[in-house]
């Protein structure tokens, strides 16, 4: 028996020659038709790849592909274009994309509450309308518009925060600003009991308080400046660039604290032995004094008024201001007509 036959069959070289031939030519044939033949796919179907530098995790053909929280196709295949450089090709419904366009941005997501990662498409103003056979480049300085967000890039974040942030340095740190914030805590009780206080005693509205409080800040400016200018005289005064006049000038503070600042002292002490009684008397006549004037606002128009009315009684003379008046005769003849006489005219009822 030759050693290609088979136990039982009738296969000889001659047949063996034309079975294979026949299987070669129908593998070839078959191979031409399907490069050949077009393919058999949706018409709403849509193909765009993806160049990116990296890839989330879970990501991988058969991946939903979602726009707007809604599925418009899957991630077909990905392939490897060079170091660093990886291909999505997205198999897209075309009727879903309502006019997505090349400056698209990617985000690989959770798709669900399990941590399924999908690709998320968000839309972006500018460039051409996706079509069949886009490429879309994310990679290079595009390669911001590819955030990942998966569950497993989330756990990786937070591994690192609790392994470089939260140690021992920062617990010490926190516990240091812990021990210095409690220091201000007399200071915060004293706003507050300041700010109680105010609530309870408030007789006016906050608007005229502010105004009032207000109009103190007017005069901080010219103070910093005089302020400054003293400070400036120091450094620019002739007598004081003297190292006798400068000892002189520092010894009259040092007399000021030594010698002075003890005898007002004693003086005041000796006062408030003496006169303390003496408070509740003053401070009676001025309580009087200040309810006797009333209105403020009416006692100043008063007194406005009888000043206008008293510099209007005077006028100017080479001898000084003279007072105006009228004086009306006419009831003591006896006075008119020796005036009359003394002033050589007719006697008069009135003077001047």
């Amino acid at each position: 028996m030759p050693p290609y036959a088979l136990p039982g069959t009738e296969v000889g070289p001659r047949r063996a020659r034309i079975l294979g031939a026949a299987a070669v030519l129908l593998a070839v044939a078959g191979l031409i038709g399907w490069r050949v033949m077009p393919e058999n796919r949706p018409a709403d179907e849509m193909r765009v790849a993806l160049l990116v530098d990296r890839i989330g995790e879970g990501i991988a053909p058969g991946t939903d592909v979602r726009l707007d929280g809604v599925r418009v196709g899957s991630v077909g295949a990905i392939d490897v274009i060079g170091s660093g450089r990886e291909r999505i090709r997205l198999v897209l419904r075309g009727s879903q994309l309502f006019g997505l366009t090349s400056a698209l941005s990617v985000d690989y997501a959770p798709g669900n509450l399990f941590g399924i990662s999908a690709l998320d498409l968000r839309s972006g103003a500018g460039g051409p309308a996706l079509a069949d056979g886009s490429i879309v480049d994310l990679t290079d300085r595009d390669s911001g518009r590819v955030q990942d967000a998966t569950l497993a890039a989330l756990l990786k974040s937070t591994g690192q925060l609790t392994d470089r942030v939260l140690t021992p340095k920062l617990v010490e740190l926190l516990s240091k600003a812990s021990r210095d914030l409690s220091a201000f805590t007399p200071l915060l009780q004293a706003l507050g009991a300041t700010a109680r206080a105010f609530a309870e005693t408030q007789q006016l509205p906050p608007s005229v308080l502010l105004d009032q409080f207000g109009s103190t800040l007017t005069g901080l400016p010219p103070m910093l400046t005089g302020g400054l200018a003293v400070l400036q005289a120091d450094y620019t005064n002739q007598y004081l660039k003297s190292p006798e006049h400068l000892q002189r000038f520092g010894r009259l503070w040092t007399d000021v604290q030594n010698q002075l600042l003890p005898v007002a002292t004693q003086t005041l002490s000796t006062a408030q032995q003496y006169f303390a009684g003496t408070l509740p008397v003053l401070s009676a006549i001025l309580d009087q004094v200040s309810a006797s004037i009333g209105t403020p606002e009416r006692s100043a128009e008063q007194l406005s008024e009888l000043l206008t009315r008293l510099g209007a009684a005077f006028h100017d003379t080479p001898a000084g201001p003279v007072l105006d008046a009228r004086v009306d005769l006419e009831v003591v003849p006896g006075l008119a007509a020796p005036l009359a006489a003394l002033l050589g005219q007719r006697p008069v009822t009135g003077g001047r």
